[in-house]
Parts: structure tokens; sequence; C-alpha cells
């Protein structure tokens, strides 16, 4: 197996940067109206000045496969190698210019100074970029390849032109187009990066060492979040199958759309598999030097943030490089364009991680990715420098050589092989099991927490009754049917909280739990009070037998909370509570919606979303104390694991 390494990356940002007061200037008014939330989503994603490959008469400048074939020219010139030592080319995009043929070929036609080469073709959203670029990164650490051109590109302004949207918008007798409709014309924009990649490192300035790719598809679980092509997710149904392409535009089917009730889910599936990427050993949150984060509009950041801080996994925001604001989001050319911006800059040590983390919403994918930089500082003067500037090839060589002997001294461990002139590094391969850190006990737990947490919400959204609400499918019977099996566990929520206080020895954890049964005790009523609004009937909810699933976890929580000092129920209090907070008030909003039910017919869920913060605050507090060691550590996850396991079974049981 070769090294790989990205020794050159280059760019194409179409026209002059576009400020936000001209972005209707480009993509014009439909049906001469300015937009009305065009304000407001500008607002949210922060962004401040873009690209378009487009004029003011809306007449396109560069075509998609143009934009991409000018940014790997850059890259090659900047690596000062001929065309020809290219064999691959990997491209990158979420919509070519032509249906067929594939964008490698579109591609690789633009570039008529490149020989007859292997190409590849990767269409999808943001991950792409990073698809095309491990594909060609494993041809080449395979030794199948020499130098590799891995390509990204993306022209979605021609998409967003007011033309597209005015023949769904007559069709709609003048109402504004949909939140979904118009969300995505003010938060795309237009540009193209390239990387050059080949099995051994620049002879001076630096290349990056791709260290390991990863690429995670949750499309099994979750729906359609970003589409073109139907004018429903849910239905799907295909613009090709309407009866002529007139009545499918018409319908807004090859309109580009985003579903924004799921983003939610893009972050949190990303920053689980962060979480997991940590307890692989492959991430270590203080040894990165640099986080490239592709989040789309700048209210992600924050979320991003609020999640790591709670697994205690935060990597500094000034260890943070993004251009989004600048550059605008380019999708899945937007990790080459950070990239390119941040090799260039100057900012670059010899030595130094840089982790890059790419969420895609399109239907669920993360990507992510670790490299190292190697080299020199590509200003500095040293006798590799001074050498080549003098034309003494050997001479630069062996200078290099030195230089990296004295980068032994400073802790990075390189070698550089005279055959292949492979540069070697002592970080793990991905076969190699990777160290993980000591750590104080409450980081342990709380990243433990956080990683359990997200793979039990991920989980239940494939629970039947779950899949219905998400769906609009959710009835009334379905929400009576809900309260009906969730009754018992709230009945007895206070009741094991109770027990489990009077086994406490130590008197600040009974106090705690004791507190907390008395917020719970008559929680039931405002259940009941519900039900009963929605045409259900008292004594039927009353009487109702448990389901399996609510038998086992009663069963459970009760066999622990009789136990001597059950400290370890800090994990079912973590989940049950969690849900409350992160999941009912949006399961209510979501029920009263489809249902058009009033506030008062789901303030049982509506009051948990807000009222079971204060017990997660509190929960927090505990998981910090002094007193917790190793071993209650293990105790509260291994019941935190059960606790989410038979909750989804109780869930799944509803009928």
């Amino acid at each position: 197996m070769h090294g790989v390494f990205i020794n050159s990356i280059g760019k194409f940002l179409p026209g002059n940067p576009i400020t936000n007061d001209q972005m209707e200037d480009y993509l014009g008014k439909v049906n001469g109206r300015p937009s009305k939330v065009r304000h407001r989503i500008l607002k949210s994603n922060g962004i401040q000045q873009r690209y378009y490959a487009l004029d003011q008469q809306q007449q396109t400048t560069y075509s998609n496969s143009q934009m991409a074939a000018i940014a790997v020219r850059d890259a090659i010139a900047s690596a000062n190698l001929e065309p020809g030592a290219i064999d691959l080319l990997a491209t990158a995009t979420s919509w070519s210019d032509l249906l067929v043929p594939g964008f490698g070929s579109m591609v690789h036609g633009e570039l008529s100074e490149l020989l007859p080469i292997e190409i590849t073709s990767n269409q999808g959203v943001c991950c792409a970029g990073v698809a095309a670029l491990k594909y060609a990164a494993s041809q080449v650490k395979l030794g199948e390849k020499r130098a590799a051109i891995a390509v990204a590109s993306e022209l979605p302004s021609r998409l967003f032109k007011h033309t597209h949207f005015e023949a769904e918008a007559s069709v709609k007798a003048g109402k504004p187009l949909s939140f979904d409709t118009e969300f995505l014309r003010w938060m795309l924009s237009d540009g193209a990066g390239a990387f050059l990649i080949q099995s051994h490192p620049n002879t001076s300035g630096i290349s990056l060492k791709i260290e390991w790719i990863e690429l995670i598809s949750h499309a099994n679980a979750y729906p359609v979040c970003m589409y073109a092509g139907t004018e429903n997710e849910t239905t799907q149904k295909s613009w090709m199958d309407y009866p002529s392409y007139l009545q499918a535009a018409a319908a807004g089917a090859i309109n580009l759309r985003q579903n924004i009730r799921l983003l939610d889910n893009v972050i949190k599936l990303g920053v689980e598999g962060w979480l997991k990427l940590i307890e692989r050993g492959r991430v270590q949150p203080d040894e990165i030097d640099w986080l490239l984060c592709h989040y789309s509009s700048h209210i992600f950041r924050g979320q991003i943030v609020e999640l790591l801080e709670k697994a205690n996994c935060m990597i500094p925001e000034e260890k943070w490089f993004t251009n989004l604001y600048t550059r605008g989001n380019t999708g899945c050319a937007s990790i080459y364009l950070m990239l390119e911006e941040l090799f260039h800059s100057g900012k670059l040590q010899p030595g130094q991680k840089i982790f890059c983390f790419v969420p895609e919403s399109g239907r669920f994918t993360t990507a992510y990715m670790m490299l190292t930089v190697v080299g020199q500082k590509a200003e500095g003067t040293g006798e590799a420098r001074e050498a080549e500037e003098a034309g003494e090839a050997e001479e630069a060589r062996e200078a290099e050589d030195n230089n990296i002997r004295r980068n032994q001294d400073s802790g990075v461990t390189q070698v550089l092989t005279t055959n292949n002139q492979q540069l070697a590094t002592t970080s793990p391969t991905p076969h190699t099991p990777y160290p993980i850190p000591e750590e104080p006990v409450s980081a342990y737990l709380l990243r433990q927490l956080a990683l359990i947490w997200l793979e039990f919400e991920r989980e239940i959204r494939s629970v039947p009754i779950v899949r219905k609400l998400h769906r609009g499918e959710f009835t009334v019977d379905d929400y009576k049917a809900m309260l009906r099996n969730l009754r018992p566990q709230v009945v007895e929520g206070a009741r094991w909280i109770a027990r489990a206080a009077s086994n406490m020895t130590d008197f600040r954890l009974r106090s705690t739990f004791i507190g907390h049964a008395q917020d719970e005790h008559r929680d039931y009523q405002m259940l009941e009070r519900n039900y009963v609004s929605v045409g259900g009937v008292l004594e039927e909810i009353v009487n109702a037998e448990k389901n399996i699933g609510s038998e086992a976890l009663s069963a459970f929580i009760f066999h622990q909370a009789s136990r001597e000092n059950p400290v370890d129920l800090l994990g079912s209090m973590f989940i049950i509570e969690g849900l409350g907070n992160n999941l009912a008030a949006k399961w209510a909003e979501q029920i009263k919606e489809t249902l058009g039910l009033k506030d008062e017919q789901v303030s049982f869920l509506g009051y948990h979303g807000a009222n079971d913060e204060a017990h997660l605050g509190k929960l927090n507090e505990l998981i910090n104390a002094e007193w917790m060691t190793q071993e209650i550590a293990d105790r509260i996850l291994k019941t935190a694991r059960v606790t989410a396991r038979l909750y989804r079974l109780q869930l799944e049981e509803i009928r």
C-alpha cells in the first residue's frame, strides 16, 4: 500500500461575488414580486456573498463541466505537472449539465489536454465530492494509479431562475411558493474545487496526507430530505411518470426542494458518527488542530456545538475553519473550497491534524476525513527551496531529507523512501487499533450517554407508530393508542423514583430523587385529560393493560430501584427525561398539526418538552459529581442502554 497525498488544490469561482441585496437581480423575482422569505433565510444562514455562473439576464456564463475543468487546470498548473501525467479523473456533482452521459465524461470532454484515462461520475449531494476523493485516493493507495484528480463542482443557480418557478406558481393561482420550494433559492451557490492526489508528497512546501475517509448512509432508516424529480417526498412520483414534461414542471416536480423539518436529524446523525469515531480512537479531539465542518447554514453550527458540548467532545471554536460566509454553500464542492483556502493561507504547519466533517441532507449521508499536514511551510526559505531555485534537483531532494529528519525531533516521524518518494508517518492505519487516551470519568460518561441517546433517537424513527407520525399518516386512534400505552409508565414513574430514593444511603441523592418523584406524580392526570378530549373514555385508559414492552420496562426499573444505592437509575432517567425534553414537544406539534387539535389536547407531550429540560440539568450535575467512579459510570450506562431498548419495545407494541 502506498501513502496518499493531496499535493495541489485548484478552484474556480465564477464571476464577481454577489451580495445578499443583489441575489434577486440574478435569480429574478417570481411573477415580478420580491420574495417574502428571502431576508429570513439569509439571516439564518449567515451567508454574506456567493458566486453565480449566471448573469443578470439569467443566462448561464459557464457550464458545470466547464467550471470543473477550470478547477482541474488550476490544480495541475499549481503543481507544475504535465496534464499527460494524470491517469484518473474522479468527478462529483449534484446536478450535471446533461442527464446522459455521466458528469465525468463531460468534464473529460472539456479537458482536451488530458490523455485517454479512467473516469468516474459520483452524483449525490454534499458527500459526492468526498466519495470521488475516496475513490481516487484508494486507486493511488493500491498502486493502480500514479496521479489522480478528484473534482467537485456545483451550478445550482440556474435551477433557481424565476422562470422555473412561475409555472408552479401559476398553477397555485398566485399563491406564494411553499417555504420548502423557495428555501434552497437563498441557500446554494456555484463553484468548483479539484485535488491532485499522488503517492508521494511535494518535494517542497506542504502536502496533506490522507489518513482515512469514511462515508456512512442512513437512507435505509430516513426519508428523502433534499430532492428534485418529484413534487412530494412521500409519494415520490417521478417527474418521468407525468403525461408530459410540461405537466411535471407545472406540478413543481422538477424543482429542487428541501424538507426543512428533517434537517435537525442530519446534524444529530453526523455527531453520532463523530462520537463513534472517538470511541474507536480514530478521532481524538485534543489532537485536532483544524476542524473543517460543512454546515449549510450558520444556525446549524450552534446545534453542532451544543451536541458536542453535551458529550464533552467539543473542539474549541478557534480551531474551526469555514468560508461559508464569503463563498456560500457550494454543496459537494464546499469541502474542496474550504481546504483550498486553508491550504494556501500560510496557516498550516507540518504535523497538524485536519478533521473534516461533511453531513449531507439528501437522504442522510455523512462523510468524515482525517488529514495530516506534511512537508514544510511553502513560504519558508530552507535548504530545499534554495536548491530548487538554483535548479539543482538532486540537492533539493537531499535538503528535503534533512528537513524531514529535523521534523522527527519535533514529534513527526517521517520516512522518505527513495524508490517511490513515499512519505510514511507513524499515524495508525485503519487496520491498526487506535489508542484511546485516558480521560476523566465524567467526560467518558457524558460522551457515552450522548452516543446512547443519539442511537436511541435514530432507532425510534423506525418504530411504526412514530413512522406514521413523521409521514403524516397519524390518526386520532393512533394518538389514543399512544396515550393509552404510555399511561402505565407515567403512573409508575413517581413510584419507582420514590422506591429508589428510599434505598439511597447518600442523603443528597435521596433528596434529589424525592424531589423528582414529587414533580412526576400527577403527570398521568394531564395525559388522561388529553385522552378524553379526543373522544376517549376515561375508564378505558385507566383499565388498559400494559403492553409487553411496558411490562418489561416496569419490571426492569422496579428491580433496579429495589437494590441498595440504585444510582444506576440515572441512566433510566436520562433516557426517559431525554425523550420528554427532545422528542415530546416535537411530537405534540406534529400531532396537533396533523389532527387539527388544540394546545390543551396535546398538553401532556408539550409540557414535558419544557419541564424535562430542568430535570436533565439536575442529572448533568450528578454525572459531574466528585463521587462518580468508573464502576458507577459503567452501571449507569448499562441501565441507560437497557432502558432505551425496552422503551423502544414499549413503543413498538403500540397497536
